[in-house]
């Protein structure tokens, strides 16, 4: 009997050896693919990977060239730009990069971790309000030439001050391609100042002060980077569909593409788990509340300008439906002549570094690096993150921080930069 269990001790020791040993192998594995798994709430449930993982070799790239990433956040971190960051890069379909660095938030021993939740400011614009409006133009519900007054009665058009009878209307593909010349920003003391009677101002007024703002810019003739156009893009959304943006959002994109880790206005469990930004007016730390003024102050939250939250799983997935041509998963959401659209310079306009709501490859800096293809578009958050997808080369890289929680004052733009020069030069099977 003593014998039987003496054997029986040295099998269990011999198998809890291979299980090590298995264990460590299978982390050399994922340490050397780049592609990494979260250490916080995988225990607890919270973090489920749906994005499938491969090896960068398997994808033509070379997995040398993608560990410049990693020092570029390491350096980018102990300058101080940001307290951590997450980086994720994805190509035919699967993460073949996914790794978080740092700490969420500055004195506080919280690890940034692959499930961390970011508020990614204006990527809302692409991937909540330009993908709503175009699935709207798919069903005929909307045209990207249709005037805006149409959908906002009293939307004042453009007028020649020269000569009152020039009139130029202002279309909703205007408002997409920030070609509307309408102003980028407001404060709600502006628009106080411009309603007097009023008390506060809240989404209507804000509403019907963009409706009725002074035009101070010919459409067509200047790309203005202007968050007023997205806010009436989701308005306009609601007005046709008759249901909140992040209603419309969560039924006709996130759910769809199982986009589980994706909203506005997050509740506290979800908070938990956020990047903080920073102090509003009051020394209250944003933790789970957009960071943007007129989202966070007078939208409510929901604006078709900022308020996503979403994590690098769910960023990926979006990207990856767009490298499909409007499809991720057996499930379609856009068309590809939709996605074509999105991508392509406004008519008529084709030396603009814009396309249809992205930004376009313009010059040898920002977002794109030094070597992504001339199909390269993207999107950045004022919060620190960024979204580029390159349809020629079939990759995208999604980067998550929260810059405006450092003290430093510097720059995210040369960790994009470093982060898309080395996605690009690892590619190794472009034909």
């Amino acid at each position: 009997m003593q014998e039987n269990t003496r054997v029986s001790f040295g099998i269990a020791v011999w198998v809890l050896l291979f299980m090590v040993v298995l264990g460590a192998g299978l982390f050399v594995v994922l340490r050397d693919s780049g592609v990494e798994s979260s250490n916080s709430s995988n225990d607890e449930g919270g973090y489920v990977e749906r994005m499938p993982r491969t090896a960068a070799h398997d994808v033509g790239m070379n997995e040398n060239m993608l560990r410049y990433i990693d020092s570029a956040a390491m350096e980018s971190i102990a300058s101080g730009v940001t307290p951590g960051v997450v980086i994720g890069v994805v190509r035919h379909g699967s993460l073949v990069y996914a790794k978080a660095f740092g700490s969420r938030e500055y004195g506080a021993d919280v690890a940034m971790t692959l499930d961390t939740r970011f508020d990614v400011a204006s990527i809302t614009k692409p991937m909540v309000t330009a993908t709503a409006i175009m699935q709207l133009v798919e069903r005929g519900e909307i045209g990207l030439g249709d005037r805006v007054e149409r959908y906002i009665p009293g939307f004042k058009p453009w007028r020649d001050p020269k000569d009152k009878e020039h009139v130029m209307h202002i279309t909703i593909y205007d408002l997409l391609s920030h070609a509307s010349g309408i102003d980028a920003y407001v404060s709600t003391k502006r628009v106080l100042e411009a309603y007097p009677d009023a008390e506060s101002v809240d989404k209507a007024l804000l509403i019907r002060y963009i409706a009725e703002m002074e035009r101070s810019r010919e459409p067509r003739t200047e790309s203005l980077y202007s968050c007023l156009n997205y806010i009436l893009l989701g308005e306009i959304v609601e007005r046709v569909t008759g249901c909140g943006l992040d209603e419309y959002a969560e039924a006709n994109i996130f759910a769809p593409l199982g986009m589980t880790q994706t909203c506005f206005t997050p509740d506290d469990e979800y908070a938990l788990l956020c990047a903080p930004t920073t102090m509003d007016d009051n020394g209250n730390m944003l933790r789970g509340v957009v960071h943007d003024p007129l989202s966070r102050e007078v939208m409510g939250g929901v604006s078709g300008n900022a308020g996503l939250f979403t994590t690098l799983e769910d960023a990926s997935i979006y990207a990856s439906m767009l490298l499909g041509g409007g499809e991720w998963g057996g499930v379609r959401i856009l068309s590809e002549r939709s996605v074509a659209t999105m991508f392509a310079s406004p008519r008529g306009m084709t030396d603009w570094d814009r396309a249809m709501c992205w930004a376009r490859v313009g010059g040898y800096s920002g977002l794109y690096g030094d070597l992504l293809s001339n199909a390269a578009v993207g999107h950045s958050g004022a919060t620190g993150t960024s979204l580029v997808v390159d349809p020629e080369l079939d990759v995208a890289i999604v980067i998550l921080s929260n810059r405006v929680h450092a003290t430093s004052g510097g720059s995210i733009q040369p960790l994009r930069s470093r982060v898309a020069t080395a996605v690009a030069a690892s590619i190794v099977d472009e034909e």
